[in-house]
C-alpha cells in the first residue's frame, strides 16, 4: 500500500473509532514553505443554513403583489416588516442585526444559485461545498483544493495549527484534499482534550517490529499522536481565549462563542464551518422559520460585538450560506417546498455595506417556476479566494476549474502584489455629491506615477463603465461620473492602482 493511500485508510480508521474526535495529521516541527503568497491572518467564518432557508420571508419584497397573492397564510405583512427601503424589509427575527445593517457592517447578496439547480438536499450540499456544476461530481472540496494549493505536501508538513474547522459534523467534504482531508471536527475542546488525553498510550516502552507492517504501525503511531498535539493546539487557545459577553442559549450561539475563545486565544485557523439546523420548513414554517432566523442573528450579533471588545473585528467575516432557497408560493402544510436561488449575507467591519443584486422577480421564473439566479454562488467563493484572504485570481480559477466574475462585497480588497507602497498610501476622497443626479465628482491623491484604471460598477458588480485606464503623474487628480444614461440605484465607484482596488459606494437619484 502506498504512503499516501495508508494515509487515507487510517484516517478513515480514525473516524470510525468512538474514541478520536479528530481527524489525523501529521503535524510537523517545523513551517512549511509556501506554494502561494497566503500572508493574510484574515478569518472567514461559515454560517450553513441548514436545509434551504426561505429567502422570501427572510429578505421579504414588501411591495409585491405576487409575494401576497402566493402566501396567503405566509407572508409577512409589511408593517410587521423591518423596513429597509420602499421594496424590502427584513423579518422582524432580524431586529438583532439591525445595528450592524445601520453601521454598514452588512452586505446582502441577492439570488445566490448556480444554474441548472438540483432540489436534493444532499446533491446541492455537495455542489456548494465542491465547487462543482450541477453537472459535476467532484470528490475534493472547493477548500481543500484551495489548502492543497497553499500546502501541496499536506498532511506532510502541515502547518502549526489546523487548516479549518468545523463544528458538529462528520461531513467534511469541503475540506478534502485528494489524499487527506484539513477539517478538523471540534465539540467542547475540554471534553476533546479529555477524551484524546484518556486514550493516548505512549510507545516508547513497546517499539514496532522492523518490517513492512512495523512501518506502518510507526506511521498508525505517527498520527495518533500528531492527533494528540493538535487537540492541544485547540484546548489551549480555548483555554487562554475568553468572550466579554453573554451568549445566548442556542446551538448557534454556542458554536459562536467557542470560535470567539479560539480566534481570541490565538489559533490561527482561517477557516471555521459552523452551522444551524431545522431550515427544511415543509410544514408550520412561520413559527419555526421566526425562532431559528432569531437564534442565528442573535448569535451573530453578539458575536460580532464580541469580536469588537477584544479588538479582532477586522480581522474576521462572517458569511451565511444554504444550499437553496424556498419556492414563490406556500404548500398546503402551511411551508415551503425546495426552490433555487437565495439571498446570503456578510458580516463585518469590513463590508461593502447595502444590496449586491434585486429583489428577485417573481414574475419571471425558471421553467419550473422557481427563481432565477443573479449571482453564482462561486462567485462569492472567488470573491473571498481574492478579496478577503488576498490570493491570486489564478488560485481561484484553479480552484473552480473555471474564472468566475467577483462581487465587491469587500471593502479594501487584499492584493499579493506589493511591488511598490503605492496601494498603501494613495487616498481617493468620498464622492460629492452622494446621493448625486446628474453627476457625481471624486479626488484621487497619488505619491508616485502609477497605472490606474476607473471603473463605475451596478450593485450586481457589473462594470458598466470604464473612465481611465492610463498612467497617471504624482499628485491629485478629479473625476466625474455622469449618471444621465443609468438609471437610479446604488453604484460603486472603484479605484485600482496596481492591482490594489479601494471601492466607495454612491447612490444615483433621478
Amino acid at each position: 500500500m502506498k504512503r499516501r493511500d495508508f494515509i487515507k485508510s487510517s484516517i478513515a480508521l480514525s473516524l470510525l473509532g468512538k474514541q478520536i474526535p479528530l481527524l489525523a495529521f501529521n503535524r510537523p516541527k517545523y513551517l512549511p514553505k509556501r506554494s502561494t503568497q497566503w500572508e493574510s491572518d484574515r478569518i472567514l467564518i461559515l454560517i450553513k443554513l441548514n436545509g434551504g432557508n426561505d429567502g422570501l420571508n427572510t429578505i421579504i419584497p414588501i411591495n409585491n403583489d405576487i409575494y401576497y397573492q402566493n402566501r396567503s397564510n405566509l407572508a409577512i405583512n409589511p408593517s410587521d416588516a423591518i423596513f429597509i427601503n420602499e421594496e424590502t424589509g427584513f423579518h422582524p427575527s432580524m431586529l438583532p442585526i439591525m445595528d450592524l445593517y445601520q453601521n454598514e457592517q452588512m452586505s446582502i447578496i441577492q439570488g445566490v444559485g448556480y444554474p441548472n439547480p438540483n432540489l436534493s438536499h444532499f446533491r446541492s450540499s455537495d455542489i456548494w461545498v465542491t465547487g462543482s456544476d450541477s453537472e459535476s461530481h467532484l470528490n475534493t472540496g472547493w477548500l481543500g483544493r484551495l489548502f492543497s494549493l497553499e500546502y501541496p505536501d499536506y498532511p506532510d508538513n502541515a502547518p502549526e495549527f489546523p487548516l479549518a474547522i468545523q463544528f458538529n459534523s462528520a461531513n467534511l467534504l469541503e475540506f478534502q484534499m485528494e489524499e487527506t482531508n484539513a477539517g478538523n471536527m471540534v465539540f467542547d475542546p475540554e471534553v476533546m482534550y479529555q477524551i484524546v488525553t484518556g486514550n493516548y498510550v505512549p510507545s516508547e516502552n513497546d517499539p514496532p517490529p522492523e518490517s513492512f507492517g512495523g512501518n506502518e504501525l510507526s506511521f498508525i503511531r505517527e498520527v495518533d499522536m500528531n492527533t494528540f498535539e493538535y487537540s492541544g493546539v485547540i484546548y489551549d487557545s480555548a483555554m487562554n481565549g475568553s468572550t466579554t459577553v453573554d451568549y445566548p442559549n442556542s446551538d448557534i450561539a454556542t458554536q459562536l462563542a467557542l470560535t470567539s475563545k479560539l480566534i481570541s486565544g490565538g489559533l490561527n485557523t482561517p477557516v471555521y464551518r459552523l452551522s444551524q439546523g431545522g431550515f427544511d420548513t415543509h410544514a408550520n414554517q412561520s413559527g419555526a422559520h421566526a425562532t431559528l432566523l432569531s437564534d442565528v442573528f442573535e448569535a451573530i450579533q453578539v458575536f460580532m460585538s464580541d469580536l469588537e471588545n477584544q479588538g479582532l473585528k477586522d480581522r474576521v467575516l462572517v458569511v451565511t450560506t444554504s444550499e437553496f432557497g424556498r419556492r414563490v408560493g406556500e404548500n398546503y402544510s402551511n411551508g415551503t417546498d425546495h426552490g433555487t436561488s437565495g439571498p446570503m449575507m456578510v458580516f463585518g467591519s469590513e463590508v461593502v455595506p447595502g444590496f449586491f443584486g434585486n429583489q428577485p422577480s417573481l414574475s419571471e421564473l425558471d421553467q419550473n417556476g422557481n427563481l432565477l439566479n443573479q449571482f453564482d454562488f462561486r462567485q462569492l467563493y472567488s470573491s473571498l479566494i481574492t478579496d478577503w484572504f488576498g490570493l491570486s485570481s489564478n488560485i481561484a480559477e484553479t480552484v473552480f476549474k473555471s474564472p468566475f466574475e467577483t462581487i465587491p462585497f469587500i471593502q479594501s480588497p487584499l492584493s499579493i502584489h506589493k511591488p511598490i507602497p503605492i496601494p498603501a498610501t494613495f487616498r481617493v476622497e468620498p464622492a460629492f455629491p452622494n446621493p448625486f443626479n446628474p453627476s457625481t465628482q471624486i479626488q484621487i491623491h497619488l505619491p508616485k506615477s502609477a497605472p490606474v484604471i476607473i471603473r463605475l460598477l451596478d450593485s450586481r458588480g457589473m462594470e458598466v463603465q470604464t473612465h481611465q485606464r492610463c498612467i497617471l503623474t504624482e499628485g491629485n487628480h478629479s473625476f466625474t461620473f455622469n449618471g444621465q444614461e443609468l438609471a437610479s440605484g446604488l453604484y460603486f465607484i472603484q479605484v485600482d492602482v496596481e492591482g490594489t482596488a479601494l471601492t466607495q459606494k454612491v447612490t444615483l437619484l433621478k
